[in-house]
């Protein structure tokens, strides 16, 4: 376990989402009704930034094609039919320490 600074709590509001880099990768970070969740930030398929897409829930809507993933898991909830593969994400714990965020890396 690594945990690394991501962004204070206030850069994401509440049922907003942030994109973060850490160590080179571009992570997504949502404040869901007060629960902080985090993902890789890029999509699979054509590699938009999720960040830019919109919010279903817990689910995030890649805005280049439409994938549909699940913050908590990663997980492809819909992918594309015609368009090509759509690879599962990966999710990262997220801990609240001095009002900062932290992704365990």
């Amino acid at each position: 376990m690594v945990l690394i600074k991501a962004c204070l709590v206030e850069d994401v509001p509440l049922n907003g989402m942030k994109a973060v880099s850490i160590l080179g990768r571009v992570i997504l970070v949502a404040n869901l009704d007060g629960q902080f969740h985090a993902m890789d930030g890029t999509c699979s398929h054509q590699f938009a930034n999720l960040a830019l897409g919109s919010r279903d829930g817990f689910i995030i809507i890649c805005p280049l094609h439409g994938a549909r993933f699940d913050i908590r898991t990663g997980k492809v909830v819909q992918g594309l039919s015609h368009e090509g593969r759509v690879n599962d994400l990966r999710a990262y714990r997220v801990e609240v320490v001095d009002g900062c965020l932290h992704i365990d890396m």
